[in-house]
């Protein structure tokens, strides 16, 4: 019989003292590559080594018997509902073998041939009702595996939540086997919680900013019903300010008396540094300097032009009133910043 994988000797994770009391494992092929190479990869995992470190006083049994479990449900969980790993050469005294070789028998992969959500009465719209069902049904004649049921799960999840139900969560989720059939019923349980709608936007952490111009950015107004992608739109334009640094927005545990979520922005401003404010200051006091400095040198020496010319040429009339301009837009821009950050 053709085998997967041979791991090292059990003893090997327990100490030189217990040796020869952990035996090899073998383990053997099924007619699925796809699921053998789902078993090899788990039987390899740092889990079954943590397992074996800790049974060391046990003895083997217990820790071939947890990874015999652990690889039963991890056929399960890949659609094969009745699936059962055997151990046809286990040891029965206290003796250990020098191997055992674990057999997984895959049995039938069922299919999904029903689902169920069941917690969705106290849901008062009815099209989100019908949407949860038309959505569940597309997962009929798939596979009736685990990463189906939690794709189903967040699929539940999603849309309440864009339905106005923030704090929904699921209570119970599994794959029941439809007797005399290779069908299974995917059942997922809600809570729906309370229906909500946006609150007021409490805003922690300004310095510069204010609370009004912030405001502008909502895409919602109070009262409005809950919406996930809404609140990320929020974040979005939030920071899209340009002196907006990090944001987080907080909801709170749980609706107000009125229905309502009073939400928490808290903002971590961009401030302006001292040494750019200091740096672009002296950058415009030269330029100032330099403009009044030129000026000067050409009103006095208006005299000392030649017989005939009554001014200096064009470029040495408008460097001056370059220079000026720039220093007074520096110095202007570093006086608005600091009376108002935002």
């Amino acid at each position: 019989m053709a085998t997967l994988a041979w791991l090292a000797m059990l003893s090997l994770f327990a100490g030189p003292a217990t040796a020869a009391d952990f035996p090899a494992i073998e383990l053997e092929t099924t007619s699925n590559d796809s699921l053998d190479g789902v078993l090899r990869s788990a039987l390899n995992a740092p889990e079954l080594q943590r397992a074996t470190e800790g049974a060391a006083i046990q003895g083997w049994q217990p820790a071939v018997e947890a990874e015999r479990h652990r690889l039963e449900e991890l056929m399960h969980g890949q659609g094969y509902l009745h699936a059962r790993v055997e151990m046809p050469d286990a040891a029965t005294g206290f003796r250990s073998p020098d191997k055992i070789t674990l057999k997984p028998v895959a049995g039938t992969l069922f299919r999904v041939g029903m689902v169920e959500v069941d917690g969705l009465d106290g849901v008062a719209i009815d099209a989100v009702r019908d949407d949860v069902a038309r959505q569940m049904m597309e997962a009929v004649g798939k596979p009736a595996r685990g990463d189906l049921l939690a794709t189903l799960e967040d699929e539940v999840l999603w849309r309440l939540r864009t339905a106005s139900y923030p704090f929904v969560r699921v209570t119970e989720r599994e794959l029941l086997p439809i007797p005399g059939q290779a069908l299974a019923t995917a059942r997922i349980v809600v809570e729906p919680g309370a229906s909500a709608r946006f609150g007021a936007v409490a805003y922690s952490g300004l310095v510069g900013l204010k609370q009004d111009e912030l405001g502008r950015l909502q895409p919602f107004k109070q009262g409005d019903p809950y919406n996930p992608d809404m609140l990320e739109r929020f974040r979005e334009a939030l920071l899209g300010h340009p002196s907006v640094k990090h944001v987080r927005l907080r909801l709170p545990e749980a609706v107000d008396a009125d229905g309502q979520l009073q939400l928490r922005a808290e903002i971590e401003e961009d401030q302006l540094r001292a040494e750019d404010v200091a740096g672009n200051y002296r950058t415009g006091l030269v330029a100032a300097v330099s403009a009044i400095a030129a000026l000067a040198i050409r009103q006095v020496s208006v005299a000392s032009l030649r017989p005939g010319r009554s001014r200096w040429p064009l470029w040495f009339e408008v460097v001056p009133v370059l220079l000026l301009a720039a220093a007074f837009y520096l110095i202007a821009q570093r006086m608005l910043l600091l009376a108002f950050p935002g």
